[in-house]
Order: C-alpha cells, then structure tokens, then sequence
C-alpha cells in the first residue's frame, strides 16, 4: 500500500475519487455532487487552498483518498476533510494510513491537532476516526448534529 500527495497535475484523480465519495456517500460530506461536479479544472487543480490532498494506492490502483486544510482563524489545527475510502477496501486499514498522512502533514508545519467533523448519523466514519486515534470534543460542529474529534500530532 502506498500513500502519497497528490500534484495539482493529478487534478482528475482527485476529482474523480471525490465524486465517486459524494455519489457513494452523499450525506456523509458537507457538500453534494451537483455542487462539486461544476468545479473547473483550475478549482480542482488548487483545491484545498493552503491544504494537500492524500490517496493510497495498492499496484497504482486509488483505494481512498483524504485532505488536509488549515483555516487561517486557526493556523496552528490542521483539519482533516473529504475521507473516503473505497467501499470494497473498507476495513482494511486504509483510513488509519490516511490519517497518519494527514497528521504527519500537519507535524511537518508544526501544528498542535488535527480536527475533523462528522456528519449525524455516520457511524462507520465515527468508528473508523476513533481507530485511527481521534477522540470527540464538545466544540460545536458547523454542521448541524455533527461531531468534532481531534487527534494530537
């Protein structure tokens, strides 16, 4: 398994492995496919501004992919967005690789945590964060229901 940035010339993976996540879960992000798929190439190729994108590979096939953004009203938390893993590949331990790649983004810029939301309802997401280390917080989610976790770097 190999777990790797991808380049803003990977610009299609990245959109393509984000709306297979938004078709195959679309309540589990805070956005929907008919939002995203109106992206232009140049949106797809910056997007997350001042984040990076993550995806694990097995024989250069994409199994999952993860982001990693940081808000400037909180420069020292990176935040965790856009997870999804392949639903054939669940459960294999790609989210937790996933993670450690976010995270070890976020050690490299010296920040403190790695936040991230989920949405009510999405128990698989929710036992897969806490596997992966991330503990819930009662900070108020932005997204009605949710739940915020966090994970030290």
């Amino acid at each position: 398994m190999e777990v790797r940035p991808l380049t803003g010339d990977e610009w299609s993976l990245k959109r393509d492995l984000r709306l297979a996540a938004l078709r195959d879960s679309p309540h589990a992000f805070a956005s929907t496919y008919a939002r995203e798929v109106k992206r232009s190439e140049a949106d797809w190729r910056t997007w997350p501004a001042g984040g990076a994108f993550f995806a694990a590979f097995r024989d250069a096939v994409p199994l999952g992919i993860a982001g990693s953004w940081v808000a400037a009203s909180a420069p020292g938390t990176t935040h965790l967005i856009s997870m999804w893993v392949v639903p054939s590949c669940r459960g294999r331990g790609i989210a937790v690789l996933l993670a450690d790649a976010v995270t070890g983004w976020a050690r490299e810029r010296g920040h403190d945590t790695v936040e991230l939301e989920i949405a009510c309802g999405n128990t698989a997401a929710m036992h897969a964060y806490l596997r992966c280390g991330f503990t819930p917080t009662s900070r108020e989610p932005f997204t009605s229901g949710g739940t915020v976790l966090v994970r030290s770097v």
